[in-house]
């Protein structure tokens, strides 16, 4: 699936801070606030960001949620990991349906090792899962957004400050809560102050996914129509009113590699619908179809479909749709379909 790069989605996500937003740098000032946001150096000074990789987290623990209200016990938990049995000298893997994706292909992969270790007596290799193993027995989410055994199809760039947008910060005051009395703590170090992002700020970011099955454009899309009603908090102290942020969208850029036979303007296709093998899991059958027509362009050997408007809301409206029928459709496949699965941990294989 990764040698190739059969599609692509590109859009530029704009949030504006409708209150105080705080995602801490981990570095008090020597005089100064206690917790401070993270800064980077752009454009001849320093400047507050938000961090990709915070967005990321962000989303994905929000989509997580949302599947698991769809359907539970589909999306794997990533702390939960496999247990040791000294007395057996085995690893017991509690419930192969919940254990992270991650800790699961890693348990699959000693095992073999153990397997063929007393048929040949001797010490293999390490024995790599095939990508397509790997991608249909991952839950819905390691699939967009990878795992330590499959790298994810979605990057989201920094998000740096918009264009004609000014960095506004402000202090606040905060103090611990007594749990017995409800309130101030009068310990000390119960006293701090922060530093926050203010109100009214613009940032931007590129949000990027290649090789996508059509449901999972629709997660993207999902996680933008939650930031424009603004569902979604992001940063520290989120439970104290921080973190309000909107977001949206003016367009969604959809590339092909190459002329794809049979496919109309108003058609997005996804992986399954380009494979055409139901490999990896996917169906043939994989593309929805917008109302208004999108505009169509060519680029070197890219064809470029470009959203906006009308057919921006037709595709969100759709791929939405097709993602909540494909989570509450999911079956787990047969080789997910077992509990406690264990192997035993012999020399060399620790």
């Amino acid at each position: 699936m990764l040698k190739q790069l059969l599609n692509e989605c590109r859009f530029t996500l704009t949030i504006h801070t409708e209150g105080p937003v705080l995602i801490k740098s981990g570095h008090p000032m020597v005089f100064g606030p206690d917790m401070t946001p993270v800064r980077t150096y752009r454009n001849g000074t320093m400047e507050v960001y938000l961090p990709g990789s915070s967005l990321k987290g962000v989303f994905r623990s929000h989509i997580e949620k949302i599947i698991r209200t769809l359907k539970d016990g589909i999306v794997c938990n990533l702390f939960v990991r496999t247990e040791p049995d000294s007395e057996n000298n085995q690893l017991v893997c509690p419930n192969y349906t919940e254990v992270s994706c991650g800790d699961k292909f890693e348990v699959r992969q000693k095992e073999a090792i153990a397997v063929r270790k007393v048929q040949w007596r001797r010490y293999p290799q390490k024995e790599d899962l095939s990508n397509e193993a790997v991608y249909l027995d991952s839950c819905p989410v390691c699939r967009l957004f990878g795992s330590t055994s499959f790298i994810g199809r979605v990057a989201i760039s920094d998000a740096y400050l918009a264009k004609g947008s000014q960095q506004k910060t402000e202090q606040r005051d905060g103090v611990g809560i007594d749990r017995f009395t409800g309130g101030a703590a009068t310990a000390s170090g119960a006293k701090f102050d922060l530093q926050v992002v203010s109100s009214g700020v613009d940032f931007e970011t590129d949000i990027y996914i290649r090789n996508f099955e059509v449901w999972q454009l629709g997660i993207l899309m999902l996680i933008v129509t939650d930031l424009e009603d603004g569902l979604i908090r992001i940063g520290s102290g989120r439970s104290r009113g921080l973190g309000n942020v909107k977001a949206k969208i003016s367009e969604v850029s959809v590339n092909y590699i190459g002329a794809v036979n049979g496919q109309s303007t108003n058609e997005v296709w996804g992986l399954g619908s380009l494979l055409g093998d139901d490999s990896y899991g996917t169906r043939a059958n994989d593309k929805v179809t917008t109302q208004h027509t999108p505009i169509e362009d060519t680029r070197g050997y890219r064809k470029i479909t470009t959203f906006r408007d009308n057919s921006l809301k037709d595709l969100k409206k759709a791929t939405i749709e097709a993602f909540v029928a494909k989570i509450q459709s999911w079956e787990i496949p047969e080789t997910m379909q077992f509990k406690n699965l264990v192997f035993r941990r012999g020399r060399g294989n620790e």
